[in-house]
């Protein structure tokens, strides 16, 4: 639908992406990204309100025909990495890069809303665009920028920042869309439920008595104790989660600061991440790690404490309408271009909560185009421009089945 006019926005897309491109910003500091995003969205003839959740932008495009609300979101943030690519248009900014095709998804949804803008007779209802800041996270120095703005900071979430600006009130459904290079471009991935899980980061340390090597009588070392920390921890996993609840349990760091080798260390200092899809078991997991590590630490003499920061929720899908946009996807692509599928992912997305005040569908949108392609959050992460037309036409696509589906009841 609307493919000849999709087409003639190659250009423009390219260059709206290779801009974003080179100028990345992190969580809460997208400043620049926000007023590029607002201008063209008001070239549309679109009402933009900016600074929701901070950074965010949001416009709402109205058909003048009653009919549901759909909320379609794009990420806006960069990752904190250095771009290790030769493109032209490689950032300019050190240490920030678009390594997760954030810039992507703000060029395939402003495209869309640049169409849909010119055909409101397409539709019933409302359209409302979403940008949303920091979905990477927040950074250490935008804590207080956040503070003093009014909003939660025991959160580590740009959409829930955005929640406190109602960004969902009166929405009826919500679209997510994310690129993926390990998925040939012209296929899309769709988790009938479990599209993705939550996310938590932990900290432990274990703290001892150092002393000479020699003479661990007298020290109280904490290596150890942290062995049989570590141990007990990764049993939740294997005698007090059930099988059907899909969960991840990994310490990827564990080292002994400012230690020596022929001295008994006098801390033990561990990181790592737990995901699943229940919040249930995401608290049960969090209880436990506080029993554990406090209680094997003052066996062995030692004081042991956990930190924990609560990332995304479970990103769930809505089967029903999951379903649907599987349909929409093998009319529009070919059935043999749509992996809907009951297995979950296991990566964390921050858009869980949007789906808790309304159905929707979170679904990947395959950009591979070379074998072994790097991946997403890699520093020499790639995408060919050429392939953003796809993800307007994709955009386009559900968006006009979705509310004339919602619109008569079928959703």
């Amino acid at each position: 639908m609307f493919e000849r006019e999709i087409n003639d926005l190659q250009n423009e897309l390219e260059s709206h992406y290779k801009d974003l491109h080179e100028h990345p910003e992190k969580g809460f500091h997208e400043t620049r990204t926000a007023a590029f995003i607002a201008k063209e969205l008001k070239s549309y003839g679109l009402k933009v309100k900016m600074g929701v959740g901070l950074t965010g932008v949001v416009a709402e495009l109205d058909s003048g025909k009653p009919g549901k609300t759909l909320m379609m979101r794009a990420d806006i943030d960069c990752l904190e990495i250095q771009e290790q690519t030769d493109v032209p248009w490689k950032s300019q900014n050190p240490g920030l890069m678009h390594g997760c095709g954030h810039d992507s998804h703000v060029t395939m949804l402003l495209g869309a809303a640049n169409i849909l803008s010119r055909h409101k007779e397409a539709f019933q209802g409302k359209i409302r665009f979403v940008f949303q800041p920091a979905e990477e996270g927040t950074p250490a120095d935008a804590w207080a920028l956040l503070k003093k703005a009014g909003y939660d900071t025991t959160v580590q979430s740009g959409s829930l920042q955005m929640l406190q600006d109602h960004v969902m009130d009166g929405v009826d459904g919500c679209l997510v869309m994310h690129v993926q290079p390990q998925i040939p471009f012209g296929n899309v991935r769709i988790s009938k439920r479990n599209a993705a899980s939550s996310s938590d980061w932990f900290t432990i340390d274990i703290h001892g008595k150092g002393g000479h090597g020699a003479m661990p009588h007298k020290a109280i070392d904490p290596l150890p104790v942290a062995a049989q920390i570590i141990n007990e921890l990764y049993m939740i996993m294997a005698r007090e989660i059930p099988a059907s609840q899909t969960s991840a349990f990994t310490i990827g760091v564990c080292n002994t600061p400012s230690a020596v080798w022929n001295a008994v260390c006098d801390r033990v200092h561990m990181e790592g991440t737990y995901r699943n899809f229940n919040e249930g078991v995401r608290e049960h997991i969090a209880a436990r790690m506080e029993e554990i590590v406090t209680s094997i630490a003052a066996a062995g003499r030692c004081t042991g404490s956990v930190q924990r920061v609560k990332y995304y929720k479970a990103v769930l899908n809505n089967e029903t309408w999951s379903s649907r946009v599987a349909g929409y996807c093998r009319d529009f692509l070919g059935p043999d271009h749509v992996d809907y599928t009951e297995e979950p992912s296991i990566t964390s997305e921050d858009c869980g909560c949007f789906m808790e005040k309304a159905p929707g569908v979170y679904f990947w949108f395959g950009i591979g185009t070379e074998p072994d392609q790097p991946p997403l959050h890699s520093p020499r992460f790639y995408l060919d421009p050429k392939i953003l037309v796809g993800g307007v036409r994709m955009h386009v696509n559900n968006a006009l089945h979705l509310l004339a589906d919602m619109n008569a009841g079928v959703l």
